[in-house]
C-alpha cells in the first residue's frame, strides 16, 4: 500500500508541473522533495533525539529504537559522561546521537557516502558539532585505499563491505588500521568503543591491538550472521588477549560486552 501510494503521488506531482518550464519544474519538483523529507523525534531516557532520514530505510533505526537492539541503548545510558566514544559504524547516528546527549564526546565513522551525509545533517539539526565528530573513512587491519562494496546506495542501508564480493556498487573509500588512526591523525583515543560493522570485526580488532591495551575500557562488538556462525570468529580471543573479558548482558543480544579485567 505505501509503495503504491507514494508511486500514485509521485505521477501527481509529475503531471501537476508538466505544464511549467523544464528548469521551474524541475525545480518545483526538488522544493516538494525537501519539504516531503522525514525528521522524527525519537525520545530517549537523555531527551529527545531529531533524526532527519532521506530514504525510507534510514527510517528503520529510529523507528526501533529501543527494540532492535535494546542492549545498546542500556549499554550506552550505563557510560560515565565525559567517556570518548568510538561509533565505528555509525550509520545514520542515532546512537551517536544518545551518547551525545549523555555528555560524551563522540568520534562517528561512516564510510557510506550517503549514510554519512545523514548523519552529519542529523550532528547538525540537533546541534552536536561540538560534541560529535564524523568521518567518512573505514576501518580495517591494514591502512590503504580500499573498496566498500554496496548492499544499496541509500541512506541507512547495512551490510556493506570491505571484503570482496560479486555485483553491486563499489565507493572508493580511504581505510585506516585503528592504531594508524590514533597514531598519524592525532586522534583523541576512544575509551569506549562501538563496533557494528556487519562482518569484519575481527579484522578491525586485529588492527587496534595497541589502541585496545592502552586506551579502551569497554567494547561492544556485534556477533552475528557469519561471525555467531563460526563462534565469534577469534573476536573473543582477540579482545581476551588484549586485556577484556566478557560482561554479561541481558537477553539474548547480538551485541557483546567486553571490558578490562
Amino acid at each position: 500500500m505505501s509503495r503504491s501510494l507514494a508511486r500514485f503521488l509521485t505521477g501527481f506531482v509529475i503531471k501537476a508541473t508538466a505544464p511549467m518550464r523544464p528548469r521551474r519544474a524541475a525545480s518545483t519538483r526538488a522544493l516538494v522533495g525537501e519539504a516531503l523529507l522525514q525528521r522524527v523525534t525519537v525520545e530517549t531516557e537523555a531527551g529527545p533525539l531529531l533524526v532527519e532520514c532521506p530514504s525510507a530505510r534510514a527510517l528503520h533505526d529510529p523507528q526501533g529504537f529501543g527494540q532492535d537492539e535494546p542492549e545498546t541503548v542500556a549499554w550506552i545510558m550505563g557510560l560515565p559522561p565525559g567517556s570518548v566514544l568510538w561509533d565505528i559504524g555509525a550509520n545514520i547516528g542515532l546512537y551517536s546521537l544518545l551518547a551525545a546527549r549523555r555528555g560524551m564526546n563522540v568520534l562517528a565513522f561512516e564510510p557510506s557516502a550517503s549514510s554519512f551525509a545523514a548523519l552529519v545533517r542529523n550532528v547538525e539539526i540537533n546541534g552536536f558539532d561540538r560534541r560529535i565528530a564524523a568521518y567518512c573513512l573505514a576501518f580495517a587491519e591494514r591502512t590503504g585505499l580500499v573498496a566498500l562494496n554496496m548492499a544499496s546506495t541509500a541512506a541507512g542501508h547495512s551490510m556493506h563491505s570491505i571484503e570482496e564480493r560479486e555485483g553491486g556498487f563499489r565507493q572508493a573509500v580511504p581505510g585506516f588500521a585503528i592504531d594508524d588512526f590514533v597514531q598519524y591523525m592525532d586522534a583523541p583515543p576512544p575509551t569506549v568503543i562501538k563496533l557494528d560493522v556487519d562482518g569484519i570485526e575481527p579484522a578491525i580488532l586485529r588492527g587496534a591491538r595497541e589502541t585496545l591495551r592502552a586506551h579502551v575500557r569497554e567494547v561492544l562488538v556485534e556477533i552475528d550472521g557469519a561471525n555467531a556462525a563460526a563462534g565469534g570468529n577469534g573476536i573473543p580471543e582477540i579482545l581476551i588477549e588484549c586485556g577484556f573479558h566478557e560482561a554479561p548482558m541481558e537477553g539474548a543480544a547480538r551485541n557483546r560486552r567486553f571490558v578490562k579485567s
